[in-house]
């Protein structure tokens, strides 16, 4: 077997997140891949049942809606930034994840195979494998991560690390409190000596995506304008701030909702990550009205000037039951009405632990995740925090690079799969065979 506890053969380290996953070498400071979760897949009929699978990401499907037909389809997958947005005839765009868990199997076994073959081009037999998880991962979900690592692509070793517990290490802190707000969840994690302390794991569903669901929602109903994506437009003429776009369209058939719906929330992603901002102080809209206003043209040329909308749709991250619509935020109303703010959240969090724990944890609030670089977003924390822990000393850490704070929990893997007392900690393929998947629950906690 490989020695993989030496220099001789880098670990791999991989980290999947709702909007982004990540990939790349351990001991190196930024992934080698970053390219988007979701995928495009194509159903095609399979002219050869007895192939199950091949190189190309086709993974044979049985037809479920007729039981007696012996009809088999394929799946054709297109993994990474160029292949799933590159429009196609009846391509499908799904998420391999629901509440930060894989729930498609199937689509996370296509999804190593381009990261680790077609975009790292390594044999996965020559080098073992940190993967992270979310702290609230189930048993379940656990023992197939390491059945796909050894069965399906006989790494010679891997490890399940806590992205929690990695955020924690990329910064520096064995202890801290992790607020991570992504794009399909916001969670508070307390991690104490490297270890997650489970009582006060808290997550909600109001994060990156329903923000981008609210940008939407903005642009139809306040100010009357549709978005078109790019893969709809064949030319554009110039227009004045806040004129019709005079836009050619090109009649793409056969283009499947999900695609359209994938295409289009890009856009608003883009206008959330160009315009928005958080109040550095509690929202007042006369003294945000009266700031600057900021441009943004959209792909059909629709262009204007954004004042003070462009500070409500982030502050529903922390007054979420006043600036949240029901209609666009794609939340039901009970789960709008159990959201907290991100401060709550944080506060909530910490209080759930040990009494003689919380000022340490309140000293080592760790940020991170795409929807906390909005600007004005640490202020924020900074400013509503201590009102709500008074006496307490709150400090917060966040990387200043974008790239950091997006791949915290990469980053800390890759420290720790570079470690050279961490070779002790991997589970082998030796002891997976002798014990079975199992034995993630005791070697990977």
């Amino acid at each position: 077997m490989v020695t993989y506890g030496g220099d001789e053969v880098n670990a791999l380290v991989f980290d999947i997140g709702t909007t982004t996953t990540r990939a790349g070498y351990a001991g190196e400071d930024t992934p080698r891949a970053i390219f988007p979760t979701s995928f495009g897949y194509l159903e095609e009929p399979d002219t050869d049942p007895e192939q199950k699978s091949n190189a190309d990401g086709d993974v044979q499907m049985a037809d479920a809606s007729d039981e007696k037909s012996d009809k088999r389809v394929k799946k054709k997958y297109y993994i990474g930034d160029s292949k799933v947005n590159t429009w196609r005839e009846n391509m499908e765009v799904r998420h391999p994840l629901n509440d930060g868990l894989v729930n498609d199997w199937d689509a996370l076994e296509q999804i190593w195979n381009a990261s680790f073959r077609d975009m790292l081009r390594i044999d996965p037999t020559e080098h073992p494998l940190l993967c992270t998880e979310p702290a609230w991962n189930t048993t379940e979900n656990r023992e197939k991560f390491v059945e796909l690592a050894f069965e399906k692509f006989s790494f010679p070793a891997f490890y399940l690390a806590k992205d929690a517990v990695m955020t924690a290490f990329s910064v520096g802190r064995a202890t801290a409190l992790v607020l991570d707000v992504g794009g399909g969840i916001a969670s508070a994690v307390p991690v104490y000596d490297g270890y997650v302390l489970k009582k006060g794991i808290l997550r909600q569903p109001l994060a990156g995506d329903v923000l981008s669901q609210q940008c939407l929602d903005m642009l139809r109903n306040d100010i009357n304008q549709d978005v078109t994506p790019q893969y709809m437009i064949t030319g554009k003429k110039p227009v004045d701030a806040g004129a019709q776009p005079q836009v050619q369209k090109k009649n793409r058939p056969n283009t499947t909702d999900s695609y359209n719906d994938h295409q289009v929330s890009r856009v608003a992603h883009e206008f959330k990550e160009s315009v928005c901002q958080v109040s550095e102080v509690t929202f007042d809209e006369g003294i945000m009205g009266s700031r600057p206003q900021k441009p943004f043209e959209f792909p059909d040329g629709y262009n204007n000037l954004f004042g003070v909308e462009r500070y409500k749709i982030p502050e529903s991250l922390f007054q979420p039951h006043q600036f949240l619509r029901q209609t666009s935020s794609g939340l039901t109303q009970q789960q709008i009405d159990s959201c907290m703010g991100m401060h709550q959240l944080v506060n909530s969090s910490i209080g759930s632990c040990d009494i003689d724990l919380r000022p340490l944890l309140f000293n080592n609030v760790v940020v991170t995740g795409g929807s906390t670089l909005f600007p004005g977003f640490n202020e924020r924390l900074n400013y509503e925090l201590p009102m709500l822990a008074p006496g307490s000393k709150v400090k917060i850490h966040a990387a200043g690079n974008q790239t950091e704070r997006r791949c915290s929990s990469w980053l800390g893997g890759s420290i720790l799969a570079s470690l050279g007392t961490f070779h002790q900690l991997w589970i082998s393929k030796q002891e997976y065979e002798e014990s079975g998947a199992s034995i993630v629950e005791s070697k990977c906690q």
